[in-house]
C-alpha cells in the first residue's frame, strides 16, 4: 500500500494514533479486485453481486479501527465514482440505448458501484469518502437531472445516497448558478431573482428526499445547508423557511404519520443552513426559525421523538450564534504555554491568567439579545433530559454559547450547571450536568475560582452510584465525570490545578481499579494519564501509568487484584484505596464485586496490614449483624480474609475482637441468616469464613461446641442445590479435615465423616445430597485414608479405611442402573474427587517422612481401578432433559486423566497397556460432534503425549504441582506427534470442524487408532449440526478416494461399531448413515469380506424397531447388497427387505419396496423368477395393509427361492374390523402411518 495524496494530514494522524498496525496486504488485494470487477463488469451478472459482498466483508473487519481504510480509500472510491459520474454524464447528453433499459433504474452497474461506495460509507463514514468524490462543476446538472431521473425508485435508494453526498460538495461551487443550466434559450426557465430552473428543481428534490427515513435524510439536510447558504440563492433560502414555517407549524399539531420523518429532515436542514451560511444571510430569518423552533419544541411531537428534542436544541444553539456577533471573549482562562517536559519537571510556566484582569472591556457594552435567555433556558432544560444524545447536545449548546457572553451571564450558566449536580437531582441530570461542565472547561469558561465548587461535585460524580432494585444506576455519570476530570486536565496551568490534586488523584485511582465497568475504568485511567501528562503534579504519575493502561484495565480481576495492589505501594494512595474497598466494594449490590473486594483483602494486606486487622476488622464485625443483606454479606466473607490476612503477617489480633468474633458464630446457630431472599448468599459466606478460619489453624481460640456449630452448617449446605454453596461447603469442610487431622481427639472425627460421606454417597436416593459428598470426599487427607499409627489408636487400627470412600467414588462415576436415581452432577463430582483422593494418596506415600501401610499391590489397585473408571466415564452418553449430560462427565475425565496419569508415573503403576488405551479413548472424543469435547480431547492429547513439566488443574491436590512425562511407550507415536501440536497454547481450533478433520485424516491409517477415530468420526458425520456433518463427510469422502486402501479399513470399522453398539441408536443411526453415503458413491466393497457380516448386522438393527427414519435408512443399506455376488449375503439382503415389507408403516414398506425394485434391478442377467417378481411389485400397491399383501410376499419368496418366515406362515387371522370413531385422534392416525 502506498498513502494517496489526496488523503490529508489530519487523517493520517488519526490513523497513526488509532493503530499502529496496517492493513494487510491480502485485504488491500482483494478490495482492489472486487473494485477492478464492479467498474469491468455490467452489474446484471452475479459476478459484481459477489464483487459487492466480498468488499462488504473486507471493510467490515475494520469497523473499529476504520482509518486504517484511509490510505486506500483513493484508490477504491475514485473508480467506483468516476463510474457513477460517467452514467450521469451519458444520460445528460443523451447517449443510451433507447430500449427497456434506458430509464436510471435499469442500471445495474451504477447500481453495484454506490452499494459498494455505501458500503465503504458505513464504516468509514459518507464526510471522509465524499471528499474523493470529484468536484468539478460540469457534473452538478448531470448529476441533477440523474437525481430526478431515479428519485422515485425504492430499489435504487443506495445510488440516490451516493448521488446527493456527491452533491453536497457539488453545491459549494465557486460560480454562479446561472451557469449550470445547459438547456436551449427557448427551453430555459429562469425565475425573476436570476435562479435556473434546475436549480429550483433540484431543491425541490432534495425536500422531497426529507421525508425520508433513511440517512439519506440526514445527507439531503446538509446538501440544502450548502445549497440555500450561497449568497446567489437568498429567494430559495426565504422561500425554505417559509415552506419550513407553513409545513410544520400548520401540521405539527395534526397527526400526520409523515411528519414524523419530515420534522427531522427540516429541522437538521435549518441547523445546516445556519451552521453554513454567514450571519449576514441567515441573520433576518433567525426570530423566524427560533420562533417555529419553540413551538416544535412545546409540541407532543417533540415529547415522543428524541431526535426532534435534539435537533430542536441544535438549532436553536445555532439560532443563538447568529444572534450575536461573532467574537472570542478574552475574559476565558487561557493556561498559556504547555509543554509536557516541563510538566514532568514541575516547572510551571506562567499561565495568562484571568483573575489580575478587570472585567472585559466589550461587556459593558454588549448587549444580549432576549431570545439568548430562552435559549439558554431549553439548553439546561436539556441537561435534564432522559436520552444521552439529547443532554450531550444540550452541553455543546451551552459551551458554544457561552463563548460569546458576557462574564457574569456565563457565570449564571456555570452555577445552573453546578446546581444539576446535586442529592436531589436524577442520574440524567447528574450525567448532562457533566458534560456540560466539561464543555465549559475545556472551553476556559470555567473560571479557577469556581473549580474549589466544581471539583468536589465532580469527586460525587466519580462514585455516583444508586440502587435500583436489583441492580443500580450511575455507569454512565461516572463516565462523564471520568471525562471532566480530563477536561480539567487540558485546561487549567498546573499551580492552579495543584490544591486538587491530593483530592482527585486516589478518587481517579480508585475508580480505574475498583469500578465495576469496564469502560469506567478506562476512562478514569486515562484522565489520570492526562492530568499526568499536562499537570504533572501527580505523585508517582508515569509509574503508574505505566501499570494502569488500557489492557490491564480491561479485566476486572486483574484491576482489583494486581493494579490496585501496585498503586498501594505508593502511600499518597494507599488509605483511600484501601478505605474504598471496606466502604463501597464491600457493600455493593454486586455478589461478584463483593467477593472480589474480599480478595482484595488478601492482596492489599501486605501493604498495610496493621490497619485492615484493626479499624477494618472492627468495621466488618459491626456489619455482621446489619439488616442489609449486601452489607452482612460483604462482612462476612470479609471476616475470614482478614483472618487469613493476620496470620500470614504474622499479627496477633486482640483478644476482645477475637471474641466478638466468637459471638458472630455462634449467632449463626439460629440460622436466622438463611431465611428469606439471600439466604444461599449467606450460605457461601458463611463457609469462606469456616474455610478460613480453619486454614489459619489455633489463631483463634474456641470451643468444640463452636466448631461443631461450623462444621453442621457446612454439611447442612452440602445439600443445598446452590452448586456455589456446595463448592464453598465443600472447600470449608477440606479445610477442617486437613486441620484437625493431625490431632489425636479430632483424627475420629475426621474419620466418622469420611465414613458418614462414603456411605451417604452409596445409598442416598436424593441427588443433591449425593453431590455434596461426592464433592468434599477426595479432599479428606491422605493420613485419614490411608492411616497414621501416630494418631490412630492399636485397637482401632485399620489401614483399609480408604477403600470404603475410594469404592463408592468408583461407583458414583458409573451411571445408575435406577434412570430415577442418576444424576449427571454426582458423577462428575467422583470423577473429580477419585483423582483426587488416589494424587494425596500417592503423594502420601511417595513422602518418605510419612508413615504408610499402603502396599504396591493396593498401589496397582488404585491404579487398576481409577484409570478403568475414567475410561468407563469416556462411554458415557446419559441424555435427559437437558440434553448430552453424559458430554459434562467424558470432559469431567479428560481433564483429569492427564493428572492421574502424571501421579501413577511417579510410582510405574501405570502399565502400557493402560496408557494405550487412554490415548485410544481419548481419539475417540477428539472427533466426536460437540465442539468443547473436542478441544479438550485434543488438549488432553497434546499433554499426553508431549507431557507437560508443571501440570496445572483445578482439582483441590496439595503437595505442588504434577509433572506429566511424555508416554513414551505409546504404539506409532511418531504418527501421534506429527498430528498433533507441540504445545497447547499451538493447539488446533478443534471447534472448528473443517479443521479438526482434516488435520486428523492420517490418523486413519493408523492400525492402532483408526477403529477409535472412525467411530468418533461416524458419529460426527452421520448426526449433529449441517456444518459438522458436512465438514465430517466430506473429509471421509474425499480421504477415502485419495487413499483407497482406506475402504477395508472403514468397512471393518463399520462392522465393528455395529456389533458393539447394538441398538444404541445414538451410535448405530449415524454409523449407517455413513454407510449409505460411502456405498452410494461407490467407496466401499460391496464384495468385501465383511459383507454378511454387515447385512446381518444391519438387519438386527432393524428388528423390532419403531424408528420409521431408522428403517427407511436400514432399507437404504440393505439395498446395495442385493445383488452380492455371494448367494447368502444376497439373500440375506432380500429376506431382510421382505421382512419389512410386513412392517405396519406404510413408509417404511414402500421404502422396503422400492429398494427391492432397484437391486433386483442391478442383476446383469436375471433370472426368471427375479422377472417375474419385478413385474409382481410394479403391479401391487404396497401402501395398502400388510394382511392385503400377504399372498403376494409368498409369491415373491417362492419366486426368489427363498424359505418363507414363520411369522408368515401363520394362518391369517380373522382381524375384526375396527370401526374409527369421531373420538379417534388425528396424530394416533398419522403415528401409525408413520409421519
Amino acid at each position: 500500500m502506498e498513502d494517496v495524496a489526496a488523503i490529508d494530514a489530519t487523517s493520517r494522524a488519526r490513523a497513526a494514533s488509532t493503530s499502529t498496525s496496517r492493513m494487510s496486504a491480502q485485504d488491500v488485494e482483494l478490495l482492489q479486485r472486487a473494485v477492478a470487477s464492479l467498474t469491468s463488469t455490467d452489474g446484471t451478472s452475479t459476478e459484481g453481486a459477489d464483487a459487492v459482498a466480498a468488499l462488504a466483508r473486507t471493510i467490515e473487519g475494520y469497523r473499529e479501527q476504520a482509518t486504517l481504510l484511509d490510505p486506500t480509500l483513493s484508490s477504491l472510491i475514485e473508480p467506483l465514482i468516476a463510474r457513477v459520474a460517467e452514467a450521469c454524464s451519458r444520460r445528460m447528453r443523451g447517449v443510451v440505448i433507447q430500449s427497456s433499459s434506458s430509464s436510471a433504474s435499469r442500471d445495474e452497474s451504477v447500481k453495484r458501484c454506490c452499494e459498494a461506495l455505501n458500503a465503504l460509507s458505513s464504516v468509514r463514514g459518507w464526510k471522509t469518502c465524499v471528499r474523493f468524490y470529484p468536484n468539478a462543476a460540469k457534473f452538478l446538472e448531470p448529476s441533477i437531472r440523474y437525481l430526478r431521473e431515479i428519485r422515485d425508485e425504492s430499489e435504487f435508494w443506495q445510488v440516490r445516497q451516493v448521488v446527493v453526498s456527491w452533491q453536497s460538495i457539488l453545491a459549494i461551487v465557486p460560480f454562479d448558478l446561472v451557469t449550470v443550466n445547459s438547456s436551449s434559450e427557448d427551453d430555459k426557465k429562469i425565475v425573476e431573482n436570476g435562479v435556473p430552473g434546475v436549480v429550483c428543481e433540484w431543491l425541490c428534490d432534495l425536500r422531497f428526499l426529507l421525508r425520508d427515513p433513511g440517512g439519506i435524510r440526514d445527507v439531503a439536510a446538509i446538501t440544502i445547508g450548502k445549497l440555500l447558504s450561497r449568497r446567489d440563492t437568498s429567494t430559495l433560502l426565504r422561500d425554505f423557511v417559509q415552506y419550513a414555517h407553513a409545513t410544520l407549524r400548520c401540521g405539527v399539531g395534526a397527526r400526520d404519520g409523515e411528519l414524523v420523518f419530515l420534522c427531522p429532515g427540516i429541522l437538521s436542514a435549518l441547523a445546516s443552513i445556519f451552521k453554513a451560511g454567514s450571519r449576514e444571510v441567515v441573520l433576518e430569518h433567525a426570530a423566524t426559525v427560533w420562533g417555529l423552533t419553540k413551538c416544535i419544541a412545546d409540541s407532543k411531537l417533540a415529547k415522543d421523538s428524541t431526535l426532534v428534542r435534539q435537533l430542536c436544541i441544535k438549532l436553536g444553539s445555532r439560532v443563538g450564534m447568529v444572534f450575536m456577533k461573532p467574537r472570542v471573549v478574552s475574559w476565558r482562562y487561557d493556561r498559556g504555554r504547555r509543554c509536557l517536559q516541563e510538566n514532568l519537571d514541575n516547572r510551571r510556566p506562567t499561565p495568562r491568567s484571568v483573575e489580575t484582569r478587570g472585567p472585559d472591556d466589550g461587556d459593558a457594552t454588549f448587549e444580549v439579545p432576549e431570545t439568548i435567555d430562552d435559549i439558554v433556558e431549553v439548553s439546561l432544560q436539556g441537561l435534564r433530559d432522559c436520552e444521552t444524545i439529547v443532554r450531550w447536545t444540550s452541553a455543546k449548546a451551552l459551551g458554544r454559547i457561552s463563548l460569546r457572553l458576557p462574564r457574569d451571564f456565563a457565570d449564571e450558566i456555570v452555577g445552573a450547571v453546578l446546581d444539576c449536580l446535586s442529592v436531589i437531582q436524577s442520574d440524567s441530570t447528574w450525567h448532562g450536568g457533566c458534560l456540560a461542565l466539561a464543555e465549559l472547561a475545556r472551553r476556559g469558561l470555567l473560571l479557577p475560582n469556581r473549580l474549589p465548587e466544581a471539583v468536589p461535585r465532580c469527586m460525587e460524580a466519580l462514585t455516583y452510584d444508586v440502587r435500583r432494585g436489583a441492580h443500580s444506576i450511575g455507569a454512565h455519570v461516572r463516565d462523564a465525570a471520568a471525562y471532566v476530570c480530563w477536561a480539567f486536565a487540558r485546561a487549567y496551568a498546573p499551580d492552579v490545578f495543584e490544591p486538587f490534586v491530593c483530592q482527585l488523584a486516589p478518587a481517579l485511582l480508585t475508580v480505574s481499579c475498583f469500578d465495576r465497568e469496564v469502560n469506567c475504568r478506562r476512562a478514569a485511567a486515562a484522565a489520570f494519564q492526562e492530568s499526568v501528562g499536562r499537570i504533572g503534579t501527580f505523585p508517582h504519575g508515569i509509574e503508574i501509568v505505566n501499570k494502569a493502561d488500557y489492557f490491564s484495565l480491561g479485566s476486572r480481576s486483574r484491576a482489583v487484584l494486581e493494579v490496585s495492589r501496585f498503586i498501594c505501594q505508593f502511600e499518597e494512595y494507599r488509605r483511600p484505596m484501601i478505605e474504598y474497598v471496606f466502604d463501597a466494594s464491600l457493600t455493593h449490590w454486586e455478589q461478584a464485586t463483593r467477593q472480589l473486594a474480599a480478595s482484595a483483602i488478601g492482596a492489599l494486606g501486605d501493604v498495610d496490614a496493621e490497619w485492615i486487622t484493626s479499624v477494618g476488622l472492627r468495621t466488618v464485625i459491626a456489619r455482621c449483624s446489619s439488616s442489609d443483606l449486601p452489607t452482612r454479606h460483604g462482612a462476612m466473607i470479609a471476616l475470614g480474609e482478614i483472618f487469613v490476612l493476620a496470620t500470614r503477617a504474622s499479627i496477633e489480633i486482640p483478644t476482645e475482637l477475637c471474641d466478638n468474633v466468637v459471638r458472630v458464630i455462634e449467632r449463626i446457630e439460629d440460622k436466622h441468616i438463611f431465611r428469606g431472599k439471600g439466604g444461599e448468599i449467606m450460605r457461601s459466606a458463611v463457609c469462606r469464613l469456616f474455610e478460613c478460619i480453619a486454614s489459619v489453624g489455633q489463631s483463634l481460640t474456641m470451643d468444640s461446641r463452636v466448631w461443631r456449630v461450623l462444621v453442621d452448617v457446612s454439611e447442612d449446605c452440602l445439600k443445598c442445590s446452590s452448586v456455589d454453596v456446595q463448592v464453598a461447603a465443600s472447600k470449608a469442610l477440606v479445610a477442617f479435615v486437613h486441620d484437625r487431622c493431625s490431632s489425636d481427639d479430632d483424627a475420629f472425627i475426621v474419620r466418622s465423616l469420611l465414613l458418614k460421606h462414603a456411605d451417604v454417597l452409596g445409598s442416598e436416593h436424593l441427588a443433591i445430597i449425593r453431590r455434596g459428598s461426592a464433592l468434599v470426599l477426595g479432599g479428606f487427607p491422605p493420613r485419614t485414608l490411608c492411616g497414621d499409627p501416630r494418631t490412630t489408636p492399636i485397637e482401632d487400627t485399620d489401614h483399609s479405611v480408604w477403600r470404603v470412600p475410594f469404592e463408592a467414588l468408583v461407583r458414583a462415576t458409573q451411571p445408575e442402573d435406577d434412570s430415577e436415581m442418576r444424576d449427571a452432577e454426582t458423577r462428575v463430582n467422583a470423577a473429580y474427587s477419585l483423582v483426587e483422593m488416589v494424587v494425596s494418596m500417592l503423594s502420601f506415600v511417595h513422602d518418605a517422612r510419612e508413615p504408610s501401610s499402603l502396599t504396591v499391590a493396593e498401589i496397582n489397585v488404585l491404579s487398576d481401578c481409577a484409570v478403568n473408571a475414567l475410561l468407563n466415564c469416556l462411554h458415557d452418553y446419559c441424555v435427559d432433559t437437558r440434553g448430552d449430560v453424559g458430554s459434562w462427565i467424558r470432559e469431567a475425565a479428560m481433564k483429569s486423566l492427564p493428572v492421574l496419569v502424571g501421579a501413577l508415573q511417579n510410582h510405574d503403576a501405570l502399565s502400557s497397556t493402560q496408557a494405550q488405551d487412554i490415548v485410544k479413548n481419548v481419539f475417540k472424543q477428539a472427533l466426536e460432534k460437540i465442539d468443547r469435547v473436542r478441544c479438550q480431547a485434543i488438549a488432553t492429547l497434546v499433554q499426553l503425549v508431549r507431557g507437560d513439566e508443571n501440570l496445572t488443574h483445578s482439582l483441590r491436590i496439595t503437595g505442588g504441582s504434577i509433572k506429566l512425562k511424555p508416554l513414551v511407550d505409546l504404539p506409532e507415536r511418531e504418527l501421534l506427534e506429527t498430528v498433533l501440536p507441540s504445545t497447547i497454547d499451538d493447539a488446533l481450533d478443534a471447534s472448528n470442524a473443517s479443521v479438526i478433520f482434516q488435520t486428523l485424516i492420517p490418523v486413519l491409517k493408523s492400525k492402532t487408532y483408526a477403529q477409535f477415530v472412525l467411530s468418533g468420526w461416524f458419529v460426527s458425520g452421520g448426526s449433529g449440526g449441517q456444518r459438522l456433518v458436512r465438514c465430517a463427510s466430506e473429509a471421509l469422502l474425499d480421504a477415502t478416494r485419495t487413499e483407497k486402501s482406506l475402504s477395508r479399513v472403514l468397512a471393518g470399522s463399520i462392522v465393528s461399531n455395529l456389533r458393539m453398539n447394538k441398538r444404541k441408536d445414538r451410535v448405530t443411526v449415524p454409523t449407517m448413515r455413513m454407510f449409505d453415503k460411502l456405498m452410494c458413491r461407490g467407496l466401499l466393497e460391496e464384495k468385501g469380506d465383511d459383507s454378511f457380516d454387515m447385512v446381518e448386522l444391519i438387519r438386527y438393527e432393524c428388528f423390532s424397531s419403531r424408528d420409521v427414519a431408522k428403517l427407511i435408512l436400514g432399507c437404504a443399506c440393505l439395498s446395495y447388497y442385493v445383488g452380492h455376488s455371494v448367494q447368502r449375503v444376497s439373500d440375506s439382503a432380500m429376506m431382510g427387505l421382505l421382512a419389512l415389507l410386513n412392517n405396519r408403516y406404510p413408509r417404511v414398506r414402500l421404502a422396503a419396496v422400492e429398494q427391492l425394485y432397484l437391486g433386483l434391478s442391478t442383476f446383469s442377467e436375471p433370472s426368471e423368477g427375479v422377472k417375474r417378481v419385478v413385474q409382481v411389485i410394479s403391479l401391487s400397491s404396497w401402501d395398502a395393509p400388510p394382511s392385503v399383501t400377504r399372498e403376494i410376499r409368498m409369491q415373491i419368496y417362492d419366486l426368489l427361492g427363498l424359505e418363507i418366515p414363520a411369522f408368515l406362515r401363520k394362518s391369517n387371522r380373522k382381524v375384526a374390523k375396527e370401526v374409527r370413531g369421531e373420538e379417534t385422534s388425528y396424530a394416533a392416525l398419522v403415528n401409525e402411518a408413520g409421519y
